[in-house]
């Protein structure tokens, strides 16, 4: 059995509180309450032992999301480092959240994060979501060697490294619900859980965010969301929050950015300040190429 030990970080404005549960896992108390993380997630993990907080500069954004009646849905919530603060707002607003993340292992840390916030109107699913049921394969990481644990993509077919999950469509998962907010991180999988949300989208025409940052997947995305009357803005949020809750000035990240387009129905009539919107799907003028 792993020895607890917890630590105070003396360099840290908030207090950095963590406790060591085992060689890979450690449980932060970070700006949104407490988070299990394992350092060896460059991205995650790392982010939230380091900073008590992950991808803050996107959370600002997705708060200001939730203006549309209807629930939240979260497709490729990773360890719920968005969920838990988008379940607390949805609360308020007197809905549930929708979460999926197929990765075994780290739908195992989601659920253990909700528990440890007490957050409990989030429907937590182990699925993939797709174009038609059935099944997806993914390459297993190794979670106890560094590495990009939400960095792992979807694959069609399987082979000999590969494991299998189980892949749901969005329409038959939510044909009873209203969604106000739907947000997409599955790393080059976008368009396919789009795809089989459609009669959703159609029912609900709710606001969309969604990660693109696969060159080779952008135009089509692109323009399936143009053709379904949405309006695109780019959104490039750094990865590192100078104002974050530990209060560290070392950036471990450099300039690196995330980057994810809003999407909003045409028929709002909304314009977006500070955001650059999307005119042009051809690969050349994706902002990545900026």
């Amino acid at each position: 059995m792993a020895t607890t030990a917890i630590s105070s970080s003396a360099h840290a404005s908030a207090a950095s509180v963590q406790v060591a549960l085992g060689a890979h896992t450690q449980l932060v108390q970070t700006r949104h309450g407490w988070m299990l993380a394992n350092p060896n997630d460059f991205y995650l993990g790392r982010a939230l032992i380091e900073y008590g907080e992950c991808s803050e500069l996107e959370s600002a954004v997705l708060r200001q999301l939730l203006v549309q009646p209807g629930i939240v849905v979260e497709v490729g919530a990773n360890i719920g480092v968005h969920t838990v603060m988008l379940a607390r707002e949805a609360l308020a607003r007197r809905q549930v959240l929708v979460a999926f993340e197929p990765q075994p292992v780290i739908f195992q840390n989601l659920c253990a994060n909700l528990a440890a916030n007490g957050v409990r109107n989030v429907l937590a699913w182990p699925y993939a979501c797709g174009t038609t049921p059935g099944t997806l394969h993914f390459v297993q990481p190794d979670y106890d060697a560094p590495g990009n644990f939400g960095g792992v993509a979807m694959l069609t077919e399987a082979t000999a490294n590969t494991t299998p999950v189980p892949c749901v469509r969005l329409d038959d998962v939510l044909r009873s619900h209203t969604v106000g907010l739907l947000k997409l991180d599955i790393e080059g999988f976008e368009l396919n859980a789009l795809q089989g949300a459609e009669e959703t989208i159609a029912r609900s025409r709710p606001t969309i965010y969604v990660e693109n940052d696969r060159l080779d997947k952008s135009q089509a995305l692109i323009e399936w969301l143009w053709s379904k009357a949405y309006r695109l803005w780019w959104h490039l949020p750094p990865l590192f929050n100078p104002t974050n809750f530990f209060g560290r000035a070392e950036n471990i990240y450099g300039g690196l950015l995330s980057c994810n387009m809003l999407a909003l129905p045409r028929e709002l009539e909304m314009e977006v300040d500070g955001f650059t919107e999307v005119t042009h799907s051809d690969l050349a003028r994706h902002a990545l190429r900026g």
